[in-house]
């Protein structure tokens, strides 16, 4: 995913579907100086720091 994507995600009111290694994330927090992003495992509910290339929409 792109950072500026992430971004609009991040922003976004609606619930839109991010998958990091096929399990759905929510963005929490995007970090632009080190391009990476905090999310949510929605499943286990751990938070964990990943690079936003990883991240897949959809």
């Amino acid at each position: 995913m792109r950072l500026e994507r992430a971004l609009e995600i991040q922003d976004s009111l609606g619930v839109i579907d991010v998958k990091y290694n096929g399990h759905s994330v929510w963005i929490e927090e995007v970090h632009k100086s080190t391009k990476s992003a905090v999310v949510k495992d929605l499943e286990t509910n751990k938070v964990f720091e990943v690079p936003v290339s990883k991240l897949q929409e959809g």
